[in-house]
């Protein structure tokens, strides 16, 4: 599941030629609510929308077992409100794991 309102143009390319299937959701509300009726493999948080945080969005969604990992793109997110720096988020909830874009390009190549 891909969560953001505007999705760059190179990420969408990027997993289109990795041939990902992916459930695109607008804002964190929206992915808790798609995890609860479906299993994904990860969940790719770029932006989580002004109704929560970038800390509820990740708590919550730990919370649903169908959300499988949890992945910031830190170099896409700095817009995010959280009152929780995004590294230590990955420190606390276990299947989170914050990494660049380029990153995440190398692991799904």
């Amino acid at each position: 599941m891909l969560v953001g309102s505007e999705i760059p143009a190179g990420l969408n390319r990027m997993l289109s030629e990795a041939n990902a299937k992916v459930r695109h959701v607008s804002d964190g509300q929206a992915a808790i609510a798609c995890a609860q009726h479906e299993m994904f493999d990860a969940v790719l948080l770029i932006s989580t929308g002004d109704e929560m945080d970038l800390a509820e969005t990740m708590f919550n969604l730990s919370d649903v077992n169908g959300a499988g990992e949890l992945i910031i793109l830190s170099d896409q997110t700095d817009t995010m409100n959280s009152a929780i720096p995004k590294e230590a988020l990955a420190e606390l909830v276990s299947s989170a794991s914050v990494m660049t874009t380029e990153e995440f390009h190398g692991r799904i190549t």
